[in-house]
């Protein structure tokens, strides 16, 4: 399956850092949001790519001690990004994320191929402000914003 959204990079990688840094505990969806006294959607709608939601920096911390990390480093990305705010086109996987495990390595597998990042230049973010923000795009708001 093709996704195609618009995200802010930064956005991007630390979702799915979390969920990777979650497989790596060896803890699912709903045990992470018992440790943090939220509801049992809320890690899954952080972890989806096609959710808007996104963790605050108090949520991030709170993440971090309660899957025992070392470091806040491993929920951000791994370097300073150089976009703000992209159009990331995956081709997804059938995997099932609230159920994964850690392969024999210790790595998680790959959820999604990365397609393409595309930085959005000025006028199409402004476009895409103008639409309410949308997330996940389809052909109609691709022609709104890209042409």
């Amino acid at each position: 399956m093709i996704l195609e959204l618009i995200i802010s990079e930064f956005d991007f990688w630390v979702k799915e850092n979390i969920r990777i840094a979650r497989i790596k505990s060896e803890i699912d969806q709903v045990e992470l949001s018992h440790r943090l006294g939220v509801s049992e959607g809320y890690i899954g709608n952080i972890e989806n790519l096609k959710n808007r939601a996104k963790p605050n920096t108090r949520m991030i911390s709170r993440i971090a001690h309660a899957l025992n990390l070392e470091s806040y480093s491993d929920l951000l990305p791994k370097q300073v990004l150089e976009n703000d705010i992209v159009r990331v086109k995956l081709e997804l996987f059938k995997i099932n994320t609230r159920k994964q495990v850690p392969n024999s390595d210790g790595e998680v597998p790959e959820r999604f191929d990365i397609i393409s990042i595309i930085p959005l230049n000025t006028d199409q973010i402004s476009r895409w402000k103008d639409l309410k923000k949308p997330h996940l795009i389809d052909s109609k708001l691709r022609k709104r914003i890209f042409t």
